[in-house]
């Protein structure tokens, strides 16, 4: 069986200068490429190519590094001069977007912080668990729970948690230990 790579040294024997990246590149002012870039973002054909990606959830930073690419990969210019003006390029076309009324995602990471995913994840499991106890508790309180997750009241609850000075936390710990509830057993372990 013959494999089809290349040799070791190959890339030595073919002949110099053969590829547009193996060349000088045509811009070497970060300006320059900037101007270029742009000139290139406001024809017609590129503009709707642009809008279009960006509307069907392509995200700006990786449409600016296919750009980018691109452009190295023709010999305009070197990947230097594309990491110094990547910001500018993101930023025109995200400028495109708005000015478009596209709805744009920047990344293709997830939107959502460490604390938003922990914070569904727990949900998910409080609304597994109540499903679980439907027909054994009480009906009302599961409505009322799941009625609770995600309310604007738990919102505001959480904002006022979070804004309590130090005062306000020490009386909260005063009044839960002055409270007769069963110390000891969760909601889940009271079967409720």
């Amino acid at each position: 069986m013959a494999l089809l790579a290349p040799i070791p040294g190959q890339s030595l024997t073919d002949e110099p200068n053969n590829f547009a990246w193996e060349r000088p590149p045509e811009i070497t002012d970060p300006d320059e490429a900037v101007v270029f870039h742009l000139d290139r973002l406001s024809e017609k054909p590129i503009v709707d190519s642009v809008l279009h990606l960006l509307q069907m959830g392509f995200p700006v930073d990786v449409l600016t590094r296919s750009i980018l690419t691109g452009a190295v990969g023709s010999g305009m210019h070197s990947i230097d001069v594309s990491l110094l003006i990547s910001p500018v390029i993101e930023e025109e076309i995200a400028y495109m977007g708005t000015t478009a009324g596209v709805k744009f995602k920047n990344t293709f990471g997830n939107d959502e912080t460490d604390d938003e995913i922990q914070e569904k994840k727990l949900k998910d499991v409080v609304m597994a668990r109540l499903e679980e106890e439907l027909g054994k508790g009480d009906e009302s309180f599961i409505r009322e729970t799941t009625e609770a997750l995600g309310s604007s009241q738990e919102s505001a609850l959480e904002t006022m948690q979070d804004e309590a000075t130090p005062e306000q936390e020490e009386q909260q710990q005063e009044i839960m230990d002055d409270n007769p509830i069963d110390r000891g057993q969760g909601l889940m372990s009271r079967g409720v």
